[in-house]
């Protein structure tokens, strides 16, 4: 009896101990101790949720959708915080088909929807005149002299004669618009500041006997009335497919609204706030049959200088789906070319660590060599040697990052290698690779994982180094590559903050959030990093 109230009192007292002793926290439990390592958790949770749901955080292709607005256009809201960007005009584009247009039309001629894929078109059929002939006999037999006088001015410099003759313009063009075939009109509300830039296009065919004459002009008529000619085009006969183009840019435009090389036309144009309309006028003349004229929906835009969250570059491409595009692009490059520095070094470090010698010997001098070397200066002259390709750009990441891990590795391995247990497996024949991989790797796993961590921000801000300079991959859209853009491009120059500012602060964060992960594994994981802390 008194045996058996002794074993009975041991197993109380084994279960109270084992109920008194503390539980050993697992890696969870202590990581979320650590406030660091939880706020650069944090951090890089919501960098990857952005590059998992980029398409429907960015609202543009980062690369394909250009001139969205104009060049270094500011950020849309800054019109509600700052004086200096309010009522600058957003991008406006118009897309006017037959059922857009408010059409006058002369008694025979027929103006009806020409069917497309996006918008219906329109066609004009324009009847015979058989006073046409007859008038140009009459022109062609009668004798005309005249006299006209007129000032020599190439480049549109004595701008006071050409302003005196824009005031008679609208009467000219309310008789030709009274004798015109048919007359296409669409208004529009512009009540912004001066733009920059706006354009205009369409497409046409024009079906006709070849003694025709077919004119066709576009106009802008402002607000207080006065008519401005953008284009116009005669064609004798027939024509498949010809396209019709407005820009401000072209001198052609220039010449034809009577301003110098060096003035805007969107000064001119849009100098009122109101409602404007953009005319369209066709007219022919056919002694033989009818004209046929097809029209495209015409084009019109005015390219923006407010934009979106974060603007535009020098392209119009909106900053900020570059950037959040380019977040998928930095984790992608920080992972892949630390984990292959991870391998390359643990490898390295494991065979040097374990066999020592002369193989230790020939590892660790290659190690020194490639610590010597220069990382940057040869990042750029291999990149330039290779080309510029993401596939380059991480391998040769890789390739200049892996001799640290190299060193702790090796450092580990040969205080492994003296424990009992590898003593012990290798007294009972087991291979060198097995004891590297069974006992020894397993051992080295916290220290591999802490610097695997911390070689990820190396790897991203080398990359965004490399494409500031320009040797980054044109084709996919980097942090790195936006500020080169803007260094290059006027961001600078310009005080584009907004171009500037945003990929800076996204490399800053993301590589601050996996230093706070790194330390707080090291914390845990490293039991000298532990003392020291």
């Amino acid at each position: 009896m008194s045996i058996n109230r002794k074993r009975k009192e041991n197993q109380e007292t084994a279960r109270t101990s084992v109920t008194a002793a503390p539980r050993p926290l697992t890696f969870w439990e202590q990581y979320r101790r650590k406030p660091q390592g939880m706020l650069g958790l944090a951090i890089v949770l919501v960098y990857v949720l952005v590059a998992i749901f980029a398409p429907l955080i960015a609202p543009y292709d980062p690369l394909s959708d250009l001139y969205l607005a104009d060049s270094v256009a500011a950020p849309a809201w800054l019109g509600k915080v700052s004086s200096k960007y309010r009522d600058l005009p957003p991008t406006m584009r118009l897309d006017i088909g037959y059922g857009e247009w408010e059409i006058d039309q002369a008694e025979e001629t027929v103006v009806s929807a020409w069917p497309q894929a996006a918008n219906e078109g329109v066609e004009i059929v324009i009847p015979a005149k058989e006073t046409a002939a007859k008038e140009e006999q009459t022109t062609q037999s009668s004798t005309t002299a005249w006299t006209s006088s007129f000032q020599w001015d190439p480049f549109g410099l004595s701008s006071g004669a050409k302003k005196a003759d824009e005031k008679t313009a609208p009467a000219a063009d309310s008789q030709k618009d009274a004798e015109a075939s048919a007359v296409l009109q669409h208004a529009f509300e512009y009540n912004y500041k001066t733009p920059q830039t706006f354009s205009s296009s369409f497409e046409y065919s024009i079906d006709a006997p070849g003694d025709a004459t077919t004119a066709l002009s576009l106009d802008m008529v402002t607000p207080s009335g006065d008519v401005y000619h953008l284009w116009e085009d005669k064609v004798r006969g027939s024509v498949n497919l010809k396209r019709a183009l407005v820009d401000t840019r072209d001198f052609d435009l220039k010449q034809r609204l009577g301003i110098s090389f060096f003035d805007d036309p969107t000064a001119l144009v849009f100098a009122e706030r109101g409602d404007y309309t953009l005319r369209l006028t066709a007219d022919a003349e056919s002694a033989s049959g009818p004209v046929t004229i097809r029209m495209r929906p015409v084009k019109f835009g005015i390219l923006g200088k407010v934009h979106g969250l974060l603007g535009t570059d020098h392209l119009g491409s909106d900053i900020w789906s570059q950037l959040v595009y380019g977040t998928r692009i930095a984790l992608a490059i920080g992972l892949s070319a630390a984990f292959i520095a991870v391998v390359i070094g643990t490898t390295v470090g494991l065979i040097a660590g374990y066999f020592g010698g002369i193989v230790d010997e020939v590892l660790m001098r290659i190690v020194d060599i490639m610590l010597a070397i220069p990382s940057m200066p040869v990042l750029i002259i291999l990149g330039a040697l290779f080309g510029k390709s993401i596939v380059n750009v991480v391998a040769l990441l890789a390739l200049f990052s892996w001799m640290g891990i190299a060193r702790i590795v090796r450092a580990q391995t040969l205080s492994l290698k003296e424990r009992t247990f590898v003593e012990a497996a290798k007294a009972s024949g087991a291979a060198s690779g097995y004891i590297i991989l069974s006992h020894i790797l397993p051992n080295t796993v916290p220290l591999i994982f802490a610097n695997l961590v911390l070689r990820i921000p190396s790897a991203i801000l080398t990359e965004a180094s490399l494409s500031f300079l320009g040797l980054g991959d044109p084709r996919v859209p980097t942090w790195g590559k936006i500020l080169q853009n803007a260094r290059q491009f006027g961001g600078f120059t310009k005080l584009a903050w907004w171009w500037l500012i945003p990929p800076g602060l996204a490399l800053t964060f993301l590589s601050l959030a996996f230093v706070f992960i790194g330390n707080a594994v090291n914390e845990i994981l490293n039991p000298r990093y532990r003392e020291r802390s």
